[in-house]
């Protein structure tokens, strides 16, 4: 299977880069946005969150070899507890959707949200919320295993880091960005569900609750993963399938999401596709 590339900028969109820094391009287009939040402002329903339990994930705060510096760390670690809680309780009703921004709202400052790490223009800088998007990566990975669909989702075009004590499939995660980059979860269930996140020593705790019993039970696969040159440059691709089993035993497989980001780490020549 020959591999996709994102098509690249054009000419007006590179010079706009390299003239405008990305926090005032981004402040500006996301100013309206953020005045109609502001005026529109509510939230999705919320309580304790009881019921049966779905499927619930553990996800570290720090890790050996990707952790920041100490002050962008503690930063990261205070966006990732302020969006957890404000996603503790949230229930998305038969046939509902969760939105991520729709949930969290605009990451400014006022708002409490610490300059934590962002990726701007695929080089590190700092951003009110950064960090937050291991929130998204874990929401993601429980909604995918509550068989949820994925209405919107994506994911950054870098591979930032290598598989190191990495114990899910690559690619089984999602950025987000306000406003413009949602994750967004539907519910096509006949019951409710809600979401709990629990802080837990260094870790983050999530877990789905269901009000009545699921039907189906769901897994992850990784199918078609390879790294690969392309234009000087290496690439990984692969595809997430999720897997359903009912009480009988029989299983339906269904494509969830493609992957592809160019990687930023050196990867071994044995482990290249062949051209």
């Amino acid at each position: 299977m020959k591999p996709l590339v994102p098509r690249p900028p054009g000419p007006l969109h590179r010079k706009a880069r390299e003239v405008v820094p990305f926090a005032v391009r981004s402040g500006v287009f996301r100013l309206p946005h953020v005045l109609r939040w502001l005026r529109d402002r509510g939230g999705p329903e919320r309580a304790e969150p009881v019921g049966v339990v779905v499927c619930e994930r553990s996800s570290p705060m720090r890790r050996p070899g990707t952790t920041y510096a100490e002050a962008l760390q503690a930063a990261k670690e205070a966006n990732v507890a302020r969006v957890a809680r404000a996603l503790h309780g949230v229930r998305v009703p038969p046939g509902g959707v969760l939105s991520w921004h729709a949930t969290i709202g605009p990451p400014l400052r006022f708002r409490g949200f610490a300059p934590g790490p962002e990726l701007h223009d695929g080089v590190l800088a700092t951003g009110a919320g950064g960090g937050a998007c291991q929130v998204a990566n874990l929401l993601f990975w429980l909604g995918a295993h509550a068989g949820m669909e994925v209405v919107e989702r994506h994911r950054h075009g870098l591979d930032l880091f290598p598989d190191d004590r990495r114990d899910v499939p690559f690619g089984c995660g999602a950025t987000v960005f306000y406003p413009h980059s949602d994750l967004v979860l539907a519910n096509p269930h006949g019951t409710g569900l809600r979401f709990a996140f629990v802080r837990d020593g260094a870790d983050i705790v999530g877990r789905v609750l269901a009000e009545d019993p699921l039907p189906r039970t769901y897994r992850l696969e990784e199918r078609d993963h390879r790294f690969f040159r392309r234009d000087g440059e290496v690439w990984r691709a692969n595809a997430i399938h999720r897997v359903a089993t009912d009480a009988s035993g029989a299983t339906t497989d269904t494509l969830l999401v493609d992957n592809l980001a160019r990687v930023t780490y050196p990867v071994p020549s044995e482990r290249l596709e062949a051209p």
